[in-house]
């Protein structure tokens, strides 16, 4: 067992994020799990703040993987998936996966990821994958539109001890299968709320409108512009995207 090996639990913390990074760089092997109750200053993409209030799940996992920093968008972006299907498996609701990092219960965010990356000389040292999910919040608690939580959408309290032992658990598969070249793109786009809608992404100053086509190898995502231009949107930690349109049974081309 590598992710989950020892787990570290905290009433509060700046962020989980910043925890397992400090033990990352004073040498700590890899599968280190950072918990926290509530955090202060959690965040997510772009520098935005993560509402953390008591009642959500907020964890971060230490990761020393051998990886090229061109694999980040692809890690960024299945790793996903698997809070996906742990959340799947214990409330039996159905998920929708926003690219590049959300989580979705019927179009509004439930969990979000932050892929935080160490090295030098262009070599990755460490990586820290940060996962906050709205477990047991009301929408009081996380006044912010378009989001939800598990009890909200579920009709119930949910174990938290159980989510977090089944999302550890999906991470370990996935992550041994992600080591060996392995991308479970079928499984990702079963559940993505992206491919084949128009979509408006906007990454620093310049805004791309068009339709999501598929997902390139890497992860990136591959949209077809207005003006008729393909475009690879890779910059997972520095772009917005929404969905314009809201059509149902949309088909989703595909690569070949």
């Amino acid at each position: 067992m590598t992710i989950g090996r020892r787990v570290i639990r905290l009433d509060e913390a700046t962020s989980t994020n910043d925890v397992a990074k400090r033990r990352g760089r004073s040498g700590e092997p890899e599968g280190l799990v950072i918990v926290a109750r509530h955090q202060t200053q959690g965040r997510g993409r772009l520098g935005r703040e993560w509402i953390s209030p008591e009642g959500g799940l907020y964890l971060s996992v230490l990761l020393r993987p051998e990886l090229d920093p061109k694999e980040l968008t692809a890690l960024t972006t299945y790793f996903v998936l698997p809070v996906a299907k742990a959340i799947e498996n214990i409330t039996g609701l159905k998920t929708e996966l926003k690219w590049p990092n959300d989580v979705q219960i019927v179009g509004r965010k439930v969990a979000g990821l932050l892929v935080e990356g160490t090295g030098q000389r262009g070599k990755i040292a460490f990586l820290v994958l940060g996962i906050g999910i709205n477990v047991n919040n009301s929408a009081k608690d996380l006044g912010l539109e378009g989001a939800t939580s598990l009890s909200e959408e579920a009709g119930r309290t949910i174990d938290q001890e159980e989510l977090l032992e089944e999302i550890l658990s999906e991470l370990r598969s996935h992550y041994e299968r992600f080591k060996k070249g392995e991308y479970p793109e079928d499984e990702y786009v079963r559940r993505s709320s992206v491919l084949g809608h128009q979509i408006e992404a906007v990454i620093g100053r310049e805004t791309f409108r068009g339709k999501a086509l598929y997902l390139a190898p890497d992860g990136a995502l591959v949209i077809k512009s207005d003006e008729g231009l393909v475009l690879r949107l890779s910059w997972v930690n520095d772009t917005s995207l929404r969905v314009t349109d809201s059509a149902e049974n949309i088909d989703i081309p595909t690569k070949d």
